[in-house]
């Protein structure tokens, strides 16, 4: 199993997506942490008819260290979060 947060940029986000849905197709199961956007091309052309979806209750709040290297622990993400599991 993988268990994959991407980098939430569009590009690489789909890159990813795409990635995990062949190696998924190798018998690999993938969960990925992503942004809800189910308006998108690639959510209904990849993510909804071959993945199981989990949309999370609320926000997730990250610790760790941001992208400008500041700390972080007690904000939570901008955008809502789903599980896309590709079995």
């Amino acid at each position: 199993s993988n268990f994959i947060n991407p980098p939430y940029s569009r590009k690489l986000k789909e890159a990813f997506i795409n990635k995990a849905f062949e190696e998924s197709k190798k018998g690999k199961i993938c969960v990925m942490l992503l942004p809800v956007s189910t308006s998108t091309k690639i959510f209904h052309e990849i993510i909804y008819p071959n993945a199981e979806i989990v949309f999370l209750k609320g926000r997730i709040k990250f610790k760790g260290i941001n992208s400008k290297g500041i700390p972080v622990g007690d904000r939570t993400g901008q955008m809502d979060n789903m599980l896309v599991i590709f079995k």
